[in-house]
């Protein structure tokens, strides 16, 4: 992985725009891929001729290195604003292209993916900030002008943006001063003393691209060595080399950069002519045919002209490098005095300072300027000094390993030489031919494959083929020479095995039995152009075929023929497989879809006796369900009622478990004794009648939004512990979080209401009055009314025992009949009544807690004073409504009040209020008042008390 996020690495920091490429490689680069048992094992990578002259100068609509414009878009504002950074139109050394956006690129995501891939690669964080530092000082070096002035009748330079200077200075951690000498002055050293003098604005420039190169050269190279180092292969292996190398170059305006770039291409092109060409002729000669030489485009000439010692243009670039007083224009005289009469060479007709040459690809013309001071490229020893005393670790490193590698270079000058001479440092030219040649040398011990790159058109553009185009770069990459060559001689090698098995025996031919014999069908072996070479059993025949591709063409139509014969047969013999399957396959499901119908027409017949039985069973269970319910009404309407013959009463099974131990206390102990003697109150005045006609309330709706609460996200929130269902033993702890002096009473309550539901000898009055005990409890101590209902909830929640379930539904409707729940549990609650109620009780708690959830506000207060009465715990056994006799004081006529079941504390209904605003008068319940009469008895209550309390307080 590492191997692999290195090229994104070295493509930003090394491609750049060009006119005829959008993202072309500005360095060489040799990959070299070490394998071991199968797996790459480690990596080399050699970069050659770094363009540096494209930091400070870009031609129209190109673009310096990718590197500058992805910082500048990636970066986030705070790191912007530690480097001084601005947009990219802002730098000298990036709008001089006059376009600092690429179509279809996001700068901004490629430099979010070099991040990661600097991660991949270890580069820590101080080393990827020092990257950034050296990056953004280069941008701001281009940005830092002069001016010029004169002084002792000589004209110098001085720098107009000392702030820029300063920011440099800031970001390389290096001295203001030290730095503005760098640029401005020249020093000379003596045996005595240092000589400073002062720069021209022309060489103070230079001097300025001179650092802003060597700055982003070394970094380059760091990059580079930093990488080989990660990915080095730790032992000898295999490997394979790629060699991804910037292609011919011939644009507008050529300089040092494009000469060295082609030449390192002719070179390359004169290794594949030798590899190509040559081989194709020698192998010829080895196979022992009859060949004529075909004459090729050998371009040594050219090679020659550029870096043949001792006065190839290379050459002559060195030696003028080495006199102080030479210049680009003595350079060119020398080139036109050496080479003005080779053919390869033109001068120009015009004193321009150019010169071209005609390469393998074509004719380049070549603009002299800055070509010394380019070759040149060596940095000052008061330049070196300065960045090694950087405090920038990354920094001093590049400059101090640099200033290394010219002394090892000086030592080993000196040590070569018999006699001290004065050091000549090596220029870029000579440093170029050195690398190419090693280069050339390494790919000679490998076996090359050469993959050419061709470019369908200039434009840049998708789905454009230029056949001028194409053409030029197939003849100028030897595509067409080879063609030619292999066309004029025999392009098929088949070796002589593979030649019997795919053409003789496959067309029916036979070999000549006899050296000189032709075969049937063949002709003559010149003719056709069959090459023979001799074997040990053959001694006039070979191993290896060359043919013509006529005979080649031939042999592969007659091999097509029989092909297609052989295909033929093997179609036939398929077809008929695949009938005989097709048909024993229908066979089969013939056979099956009989059988399927058989046992389709008999499980119809069985199902039809089966519904008979079904429906004789089902009268069978009606009857005698039918008089079961009977006999169980009979005994809760007389509950002195017969008695078995032990003299114990016969009881509805209600046990789930023995409930009978379980203490109650004394109170209602006395209260359910007093109970079983009494005869039931108002019993004879509770009688059916026809329900009165009202109006549906409209607030009366189930929340849009139930199905967001369901009970087991209430238990999940609410009880101590995650676990909800009907328990048949006393609780240890209250099933909700309560406060400590009411986890007592609520424990106690859980009792009574496994009492109430479970306990066979409760029936009539005595049931009432044990329910209405429990109501007090929630109707005395509010902090219990949530308890008291999640316990009742719980409890007929999978419940076992039909009779005991519904005994606690009619808990849960009388104890919602008397207060109702909190706003935390309401929703809850009716979402569990809605979805699991018992029977008739759906309807009956629905009623009563969206009549609660519609009164909300008046929170606590809408609990009744009294528990239910005995109407309402009537209404609600029967899941009935109830009605009152209504008399006006004014002898306006006689009304009902209607109320659904158990609705005692209905504010729709229940309240007189509900009288005044039906008689028009819209003031509400003040000044009203109920009064209720029982014999010689009276009661009253105020507008906002209960109508069912009256009844209540006087049972």
């Amino acid at each position: 992985r590492q191997i692999l996020e290195a090229t994104p690495l070295l493509e930003s920091f090394g491609n750049a725009k060009t006119v005829r490429n959008d993202n072309s490689s500005r360095f060489g680069k040799f990959v070299e891929i070490f394998l071991e048992d199968g797996l790459i094992c480690g990596a080399i990578t050699s970069q050659y001729l770094l363009e540096k002259s494209r930091v400070v100068f870009q031609a129209k609509t190109e673009r310096n290195y990718h590197i500058f414009y992805e910082m500048l878009a990636g970066l986030p504002s705070q790191q912007r604003q530690r480097y001084c950074l601005q947009g990219a139109e802002t730098y000298y050394y990036l709008n001089q292209g006059g376009n600092c956006e690429i179509p279809g690129k996001d700068d901004a995501e490629d430099f979010r993916r070099l991040l990661n891939t600097m991660e991949v690669l270890n580069f820590s964080v101080e080393e990827q900030n020092s990257i950034f530092r050296i990056l953004s000082s280069v941008l701001h070096l281009g940005n830092v002008y002069f001016e010029k002035y004169e002084t002792d009748c000589q004209e110098v330079a001085t720098v107009v943006s000392a702030t820029e200077i300063r920011t440099v200075a800031e970001l390389l951690q290096v001295s203001p001063e030290g730095l503005q000498k760098a640029i401005t002055f020249k020093v000379t050293e003596t045996q005595r003393e240092k000589i400073f003098t002062p720069l021209t604005v022309e060489s103070a420039v230079d001097a300025r691209d001179a650092i802003a190169k060597t700055l982003y050269s070394l970094l380059f190279s760091w990059l580079t060595d930093r990488i080989n180092k990660l990915v080095y292969p730790r032992q000898e292996a295999l490997s394979i080399a790629i060699l991804d190398i910037y292609g011919f170059e011939d644009l507008s305006f050529n300089s040092f950069e494009q000469l060295c770039i082609n030449y390192a291409n002719e070179y390359l092109q004169f290794f594949f002519n030798r590899i190509v060409f040559q081989e194709e002729q020698e192998e010829y000669i080895r196979e022992q045919i009859e060949w004529k030489e075909i004459p090729f485009s050998d371009n040594q000439p050219c090679i020659d002209l550029i870096s043949q010692k001792p006065y190839g243009i290379l050459r002559i670039l060195d030696d003028q490098s080495c006199f102080p007083q030479a210049t680009d224009h003595t350079f060119l005289q020398k080139c036109h005095y050496h080479h003005g009469t080779n053919p390869l060479y033109t001068k120009p007709k015009m004193p321009l300072p150019e010169f071209t040459i005609k390469h393998y690809a074509g004719k380049v013309t070549y603009q002299v300027h800055k070509f010394l001071d380019k070759n040149y490229d060596q940095v000052r020893q008061d330049v070196l000094d300065l960045f090694i005393s950087s405090r920038t670790k990354v920094v001093a490193n590049l400059f101090f390993g640099h200033a290394q590698v010219l002394a090892r270079q000086r030592s080993l000058i000196r040590r070569s030489s018999t006699r001290t001479r004065r050091y000549k440092a090596p220029t870029v030219a000579a440093r170029f031919q050195q690398s190419l040649l090693e280069l050339v040398e390494r790919m000679e011990r490998c076996n090359p494959f050469f993959v050419r790159c061709i470019k369908p058109n200039n434009k840049k553009e998708p789905g454009l083929f230029e056949a001028d185009v194409v053409r030029a770069q197939l003849r100028y990459s030897g595509i067409l020479e080879t063609i030619r060559i292999r066309k004029e001689g025999f392009p098929i090698r088949i070796p002589f095995l593979v030649f019997i098995d795919r053409c003789l025996r496959a067309a029916g031919w036979a070999l000549p039995s006899q050296p000189g014999e032709t075969t049937e069908g063949l002709g003559s072996g010149d003719a056709l152009g069959v090459v023979a070479k001799a074997g040990s059993s053959w001694p006039h025949c070979c191993s290896q075929l060359f043919l013509k591709e006529q005979l080649y063409q031939a042999l592969e139509s007659k091999r097509s023929r029989a092909h297609h014969l052989a295909a033929l047969t093997l179609q036939r013999y398929a077809r008929t497989f695949f009938i005989k399957r097709r048909f024993r396959s229908l066979r089969r499901k013939i056979v099956l879809l009989q059988s399927r119908a058989r046992g389709y027409l008999a499980r119809w017949r069985y199902r039809r006796m089966r519904r008979t039985l079904i429906k004789f069973r089902s009268l069978v269970h009606i009857y005698v369900n039918r008089r079961r319910y009977l006999k169980v009404r009979w005994g809760l309407s007389h509950p002195r009622g017969p008695r078995g013959p032990a003299g114990t009463l016969l009881h509805v099974h209600l046990e789930v478990v023995d409930v009978t131990h379980l203490e109650i206390p004394a109170e209602l102990m006395g209260l359910l004794e007093a109970a079983a003697g009494e005869r039931i109150p108002h019993h004879h005045r509770s009688q059916p009648l026809v329900p009165p006609a009202t109006a549906p309330d409209p607030q009366l709706t189930l929340p849009l939004d139930i199905n967001d609460y369901p009970m087991a996200k209430y238990v999940r929130g609410h009880f101590q512990e995650p676990a909800f269902g009907m328990l048949t033993a006393p609780l240890k702890a209250p099933l909700t979080r309560l406060d400590e002096e009411l986890c007592h009473e609520a424990l106690s309550v859980f009792q009574l209401i496994l009492r109430f539901m479970g306990d066979p000898g409760l029936g009539g009055s005595q049931e009432t009055l044990f329910g209405n005990y429990i109501v007090q409890k929630g109707l005395s101590v509010p902090g219990l009314r949530d308890e008291l209902l999640a316990q009742a909830a719980n409890q007929v929640w999978r419940n076992t025992n039909v009779n005991n379930e519904e005994r606690g539904w009619l808990l849960l409707a009388t104890c919602l009949s008397a207060f109702p729940p909190s706003a935390a549990f309401d929703k809850y609650l009716l979402k569990f009544v809605s979805d699991y109620a018992f029977a008739g009780y759906k309807p009956v708690c629905q009623r009563k807690l969206m009549h609660a959830m519609a009164h909300s506000q008046l929170g606590a207060a809408a609990a009744r004073t009294f528990p239910p009465s005995l109407l309402e715990w009537t209404a609600n056994r029967r899941q009935a409504s109830m009605a009152l006799d209504l008399h006006c004081f004014n002898g306006a006529g006689r009304a009902a009040l209607g109320c659904g079941a158990g609705e005692g504390r209905s504010h729709a209904c229940a309240r007189p209020q509900c009288l005044a605003v039906g008689r028009g008068l819209a003031e509400g319940w003040r000044g009203w008042s109920v009064a209720m009469k029982a014999g010689a008895q009276w009661a009253e209550l105020a507008g906002h008390d209960y109508v069912l309390d009256l009844v209540s307080d006087l049972e």
